[in-house]
Parts: C-alpha cells; sequence; structure tokens
C-alpha cells in the first residue's frame, strides 16, 4: 500500500487473513498500521517511511562543483518530495563557502512552473495544503535564527527551491521532514563530528558521503545508521540491489531477492522415517 489513509487503512490492517501488510508513506501512518496489527492477528507489517537524509561534502571530495550540483540536483528532484531527498547539507567548514555559492546559483537558475511544460525543472507539490506546510517549515526556520540565502516563497503551485545555513541541529528545519524544495546546511569541522550530525535524527534512510579516501568512505558508510549509503553520487539504484530505511524510517528492504523475506515463512518439517 502507498499514501496516507489510516482510516481507510484500518479494514485493511484489521483483516484477519491478511497475514502481511506493506505501506510506504509516513512515519505518522506507519505507526497506526503498526497499532492495527496488534489489534487483529499480529500480522507482519513492513514499513518505508519518512527522512531527513544527510549528504556529507568532505574537504577531500574528488570533484567540490560535481558534489554541489548533486547536492542542489538531489534535493530539489521531484520538489523534493522524496523520502531520500539529501535535505540536509552537512558540509565541511573549510569549503562551506564554496559549496553554499554553488548550490545557491543552481537554486537560483532552476525553472519553476507548469510540470507539464518540458521546461519546467521544478514543478508543482502534491497540494495546496502541503505548499503551507512547506511554508510554514520556512516560518519556523527564520524564528529559530537561520539565515534565509535564497527563496522561501509561494509560486504558482510550488514553493521557490530554498536554501538555509547558518543551521543548528536543534531546528525543526533540520530535524523534521518537510518533504519540500528545502535545503539545510550545517557544517562540522572533523569526520567525527559529521557522522554524530548525521545520525542525529529519527530518521534513517539514506546518506550521502563526498570523499576522495576509500578508508574514510567504509569508516563512515559503516557509522552512518542509514538504509543506503552513496558515496560520491546519489539515488543510484537498482532493482538487484535492497532499498529500505532504519529508525523510525522503516523496516524490511524492497527490490532484489531480499524484498521475498518480507512476504515469505520459513517451515521446518521433521519425517520419522
Amino acid at each position: 500500500m502507498t499514501g496516507d489513509g489510516p482510516t481507510a487503512g484500518r479494514a485493511i490492517g484489521l483483516y484477519p487473513d491478511v497475514d502481511v501488510l506493506a505501506f510506504t508513506g509516513s512515519t505518522a501512518v506507519g505507526r497506526e498500521y503498526l497499532r492495527y496489527s496488534a489489534d487483529s492477528n499480529l500480522k507482519r507489517v513492513w514499513l518505508e517511511l519518512g527522512g531527513k537524509s544527510p549528504n556529507i561534502i568532505l574537504p577531500d571530495a574528488p570533484d567540490l562543483a560535481k558534489a554541489a550540483a548533486t547536492a542542489a540536483w538531489g534535493i530539489y528532484f521531484n520538489q523534493g518530495e522524496m523520502c531520500t531527498a539529501p535535505s540536509r547539507l552537512l558540509v565541511h567548514s573549510s569549503v562551506a563557502a564554496e559549496v553554499t555559492e554553488a548550490v545557491v546559483e543552481r537554486a537560483r537558475a532552476l525553472r519553476v512552473g507548469d510540470p507539464l511544460d518540458p521546461a519546467t525543472e521544478l514543478g508543482a507539490l502534491v497540494s495546496s495544503n502541503h505548499i503551507e506546510r512547506v511554508l510554514a517549515y520556512v516560518q519556523s526556520g527564520l524564528e529559530e535564527g537561520a539565515r534565509l540565502l535564497t527563496g522561501g516563497a509561494r509560486v504558482g503551485n510550488s514553493v521557490q527551491p530554498t536554501v538555509f545555513d547558518q543551521v543548528t541541529p536543534q531546528m525543526r528545519i533540520a530535524r523534521e521532514e518537510i518533504f519540500g524544495p528545502v535545503l539545510s546546511i550545517l557544517t562540522f569541522d572533523t569526520v567525527d563530528e559529521a557522522i554524530a550530525l548525521a545520525n542525529d535524527t529519527e530518521y534513517g534512510l539514506a546518506a550521502g558521503l563526498w570523499t576522495s579516501d576509500l578508508s574514510t568512505a567504509h569508516k563512515v558508510s559503516r557509522a552512518l545508521r542509514a538504509g543506503t549509503v552513496w558515496v560520491n553520487c546519489y539515488e543510484e539504484g537498482d532493482l538487484t540491489v535492497p532499498f529500505g530505511g532504519m529508525k523510525r524510517s522503516g523496516n524490511g528492504r524492497d527490490k532484489s531477492v531480499h524484498a521475498l523475506e518480507k512476504y515469505t515463512e520459513l517451515k521446518t518439517t521433521w519425517i520419522q522415517l
């Protein structure tokens, strides 16, 4: 199942002949399906939920320009309405100014408009209510002291590509899933600090890392509490590779042979001959 319909989903969740339920949607609704399971036949519930994915850029990134361009593409692709959207850009302080300037330049250049127009690069958000929700997060960022570098206003049926810097980990825009074209930039000075910042969230769906050091790539990837880690790229995927989250981003894996484990049970049969 997909979407956020807890009322409609209740009948399915309680249905005693259903042994397994897979749901893609918000963390709030995912919680409801787990409650429905407890009230019915204890059916297994597999969840693919929200995210607040970190994208870490170290000073030894092989191509800072590409890292910045990919960071902007990742958060503005599909208007930011992606569970894996790299909405937290964690940049080493030594390259923060360069990366931030490049990201802001790209954000300002994006063409916002009719999603049916081939020239449009950032189209409409899903609903007027969601637009207001995204704008409320923008206002929250301003009130909590983040600096708005670009965007932050409604344009037709969308929101301008938005970039905040001077963001702290305690701010709502750094902790809660906005599901819109809003990027929060945080800085760090050490790799360990970057790992701590990246993991300082209730979500654990995906993460990005940019470095030229293979040992660093292995160390950081292992330390990140995320179901998928992309190194020197973002949003790569293949049907043969498992996908899914940790923590409040959900459980289980989609795609690959591992997805079959969600819908099957191991059985042991003993026969006395």
